[in-house]
């Protein structure tokens, strides 16, 4: 008789290894959470040893989140002085922006082809619900709830590597979205979304990709009103300048 299959209980060490590496999941999810909504600031150094404290973990799997953040360029190493928070480089933003328009217009043009009656009528639900709370609702919320229907349109389109990128691009140009949505004209870029979700009702392609071409080329123009009306001041880079060292006087006070 073939004895019975008894499956390998996990050894100490692997369920270690699971354990550290949920906790940097975590905390690299925390961080990065903190960066978008502005609790970290571009420019800040972080100080590992208050933020170790504040998310409870320890300063190696901190680390390792912070380094998943410096790849994912939300964070900048300076030798001698230690992490920051990217400052916004003007150039980088408007690359991106311009890779925004390519991807959301090739994503949009597929959610008319392949989203079906029942999602687009949930996420115009969703939308007109954010519209009927728009005047109760502060700019923070409202900057969450625009990159949410962006994602959200992306998802409809059924390419995954299209909504990973459409997030990729909504972190790492949250702070203009925030100064721009901050402004006076942030009510259209809303209705924006509107125009958006009609053309994408009636099944047409070209107008669902003009409209969305038209609005992520108006929201690039943020990034220069932002910048004219200071509310990014002191906190961007402009383009063509070299790189230099971060704001003094944040976040210090622990040496490695």
């Amino acid at each position: 008789m073939m004895p019975k299959h008894v499956p390998h209980a996990e050894v100490p060490s692997q369920k270690r290894q699971k354990r550290d590496g949920n906790t940097v999941a975590l905390a690299h999810a925390r961080l990065k959470a903190m960066i978008i909504e502005f609790d970290l600031r571009p420019g800040e150094r972080l100080n590992e040893m208050h933020l170790s404290e504040q998310l409870d973990v320890g300063r190696t799997p901190l680390r390792e989140a912070i380094n998943r953040l410096l790849v994912e360029r939300l964070v900048e190493f300076v030798p001698n002085r230690g992490f920051f928070i990217r400052q916004v480089d003007v150039k980088e933003i408007e690359d991106l922006f311009e890779a925004r328009g390519i991807v959301e217009v090739g994503a949009v043009r597929l959610v008319v082809e392949r989203a079906s009656a029942f999602d687009l009528e949930s996420l115009s639900d969703y939308w007109q619900q954010v519209l009927d709370n728009y005047g109760e609702s502060d700019a923070d919320y409202l900057v969450k709830q625009d990159a949410l229907f962006h994602e959200r349109l992306a998802a409809l389109s059924g390419n995954s590597a299209l909504l990973d990128t459409v997030r990729d691009i909504n972190s790492r140009i949250h702070f203009v979205r925030w100064a721009d949505l901050h402004g006076v004209d942030r009510k259209r870029t809303f209705e924006e979304h509107e125009a958006i979700l009609s053309a994408i009702a009636a099944r047409d392609a070209d107008r669902a990709a003009a409209e969305m071409f038209s609005h992520v080329t108006h929201r690039s123009g943020g990034l220069r009103r932002a910048i004219a009306d200071g509310l990014l001041m002191g906190l961007s880079r402009p383009a063509n300048v070299a790189h230099h060292a971060p704001l003094s006087g944040s976040g210090g006070g622990d040496d490695e």
